[in-house]
């Protein structure tokens, strides 16, 4: 179809075909003649060799802190026997008008081309790129054919996640064994119990060569799971900590300490206390569940579900509510009901750099970024484990 120069220049050339026949100006007519031509080729030739390209896109990094930019990088390849047309690309990126590139022609059977560019973000949420509409336009701009590539990826903003140092979590009397830390957690390794009798059964790579020799009898290493402390972060949803802002930081406060129990090797799982939680997960590379579901929380309940806190073992409850900072009462009612060992309050109506955290007994409270590693501790009564 004709571009917008190309409509102005239809437009154009009818207006000098009338005047043409109007004042017997052959100039007029022949000018008018041309550009309705022009448009008129412009339009079969588009029509009659459209592009014809693959489109391959690299997303670095997958996820990003809000506040930094990720990098695309586009790789164009013409897999017509001709050489492609002037290419302007539109890249679609879910809740923004786009990324709109333009690309000179390319050579074709495998003529390639490399593009990028910076993808800025603002506030935590998932982005979704894609599909690619590609316009052919021809030399003069005035005619163009669209058509889309079907390319997609995601890229998860997650909240700034500050370094803690690793802290272990005391596991306390929650022993987290058997086939329940295998089956959420994926484990395989086992810490070394013993030696006993070998019995018909018995796996043979178990078997303990050397002991075996110096008894005379074959001896099977006994192995028991082992053990983790496990911790629940969980972010109050309630009003006003439902607010945008107020969750940007709970959840930034929320994903630092879960990354600072993976980094130590220990279990945790982060929940709301209107019941949304990510499963149980151990491992730096596991953080990736825990940082998509920090980056798309929004919303909130103003009663906390009766079945938070999910998981025993350690608790620790992150909450913006004006209350539960002033109030003592609140804060102490807020830590018996999540059995929380350590309630964590951020003053998200005034949050600065270079403010100055407290910590008074369980109570921590913080009025800025980067003030959590200098307060974070964890210590072996912290522990509440389920009545």
């Amino acid at each position: 179809m004709p571009t917008r120069t190309g409509w102005l220049v239809l437009l154009g050339g009818v207006v000098f075909l009338i005047a043409g026949r109007l004042f017997g100006t052959i100039e007029f007519l022949v000018v008018g003649t041309v550009g309705i031509a022009a448009v008129a080729i412009a339009v079969v030739l588009r029509r009659a060799r459209p592009s014809r390209l693959a489109i391959a896109r690299q997303l670095t990094p997958p996820r990003v802190p809000a506040g930094k930019a990720a990098r695309v990088d586009l790789e164009v390849i013409n897999h017509a026997p001709y050489r492609s047309p002037l290419l302007r690309l539109h890249d679609s990126v879910s809740g923004t008008r786009g990324v709109h590139l333009s690309l000179a022609p390319l050579a074709g059977k495998g003529g390639t081309c490399h593009g990028a560019y910076r993808l800025p973000t603002t506030r935590r949420g998932v982005l979704e790129l894609g599909p690619i509409r590609i316009d052919d336009v021809d030399a003069l701009g005035l005619a163009r054919r669209t058509h889309r590539v079907d390319t997609r990826v995601r890229l998860v903003v997650h909240p700034p996640i500050e370094p803690v140092p690793p802290i272990r979590v005391p596991a306390g009397d929650d022993p987290l064994l058997g086939q329940e830390l295998k089956q959420s957690l994926g484990l395989s390794d086992e810490e070394f119990d013993g030696l006993r009798d070998y019995v018909p059964g018995d796996d043979l790579r178990k078997i303990h060569w050397p002991s075996s020799a110096r008894a005379d009898e074959l001896q099977v290493r006994q192995f028991r799971p082992p053990r983790h402390g496990r911790l629940s972060v969980v972010i109050d949803t309630r009003p006003p900590s439902d607010d945008a802002f107020a969750l940007d930081v709970t959840t930034s406060i929320a994903g630092s300490i879960a990354a600072a129990v993976l980094d130590a090797g220990d279990a945790t799982r982060v929940e709301t206390t209107d019941g949304r939680m990510t499963p149980l997960v151990t491992g730096r590379t596991q953080l990736d569940p825990v940082l998509e579901f920090l980056a798309l929380l929004e919303g909130g309940s103003e009663t906390i579900h009766g079945s938070v806190p999910n998981t025993p073992g350690t608790v620790v409850a992150v909450s913006a509510d004006p209350r539960v900072v002033s109030d003592a009462a609140a804060r102490r009612r807020l830590a018996q009901r999540l059995r929380a060992a350590v309630v964590i309050t951020v003053d998200a109506n005034n949050w600065v750099e270079g403010g100055t955290p407290s910590r008074a007994a369980e109570w921590i409270h913080l009025t800025g970024p980067g003030q959590l590693a200098a307060v974070w501790q964890l210590s072996p009564r912290s522990v509440v484990t389920s009545a």
